[in-house]
């Protein structure tokens, strides 16, 4: 919903409407003590980065008061079944088949885990989605790494 894709919120306000950024990530990263979210932006040249943090916690600020639209979580639904099957497609190498049927083994108790956890991301609803900003995503509460280029040497 954020920044899954061209038609997601934060890229099409930062890259494409005010083209702050260059691009804008997010994603979240599960570990088996703690998990994160993370949102990553490169800026364009000359751009503040002040500016950028400001419409990242406007659009945060919309989803904690009012929920997406329907169109815009079957769009992310869509998206992550599409994701699923891509990942059963590839034999190998990291996040084909062999990864996550022995993730669903380890985490899910068992390789056939995949109709459960697919099931667990396509009954989301708007207010699913709303309540996971409102709990894991609190204003003030985060971490904030900035990283700027030295200039001309």
């Amino acid at each position: 919903m954020l920044a899954g894709g061209k038609n997601s919120r934060l890229y099409k306000r930062l890259v494409y409407d005010t083209q702050m950024a260059q691009d804008v990530t997010a994603y979240q990263q599960s570990g088996a003590l703690g998990s994160s979210f993370l949102i990553v932006a490169t800026a364009r040249p000359g751009k503040s980065i002040a500016d950028i943090q400001k419409a990242i916690d406007e659009e945060l600020e919309r989803l904690r008061h009012e929920p997406p639209s329907g169109r815009e979580v079957q769009r992310a639904i869509n998206q992550t079944e599409a994701s699923f099957y891509r990942r059963m497609e590839r034999v190998g190498g990291f996040s084909g088949k062999a990864d996550q049927l022995n993730a669903y083994f380890t985490a899910g108790g068992g390789p056939d885990y995949f109709a459960e956890d697919l099931a667990r991301y396509t009954s989301l609803s708007a207010s699913d989605v709303q309540a996971a900003v409102v709990g894991w995503l609190p204003a003030g509460r985060r971490v904030e790494l900035l990283v700027e280029p030295e200039g001309e040497k």
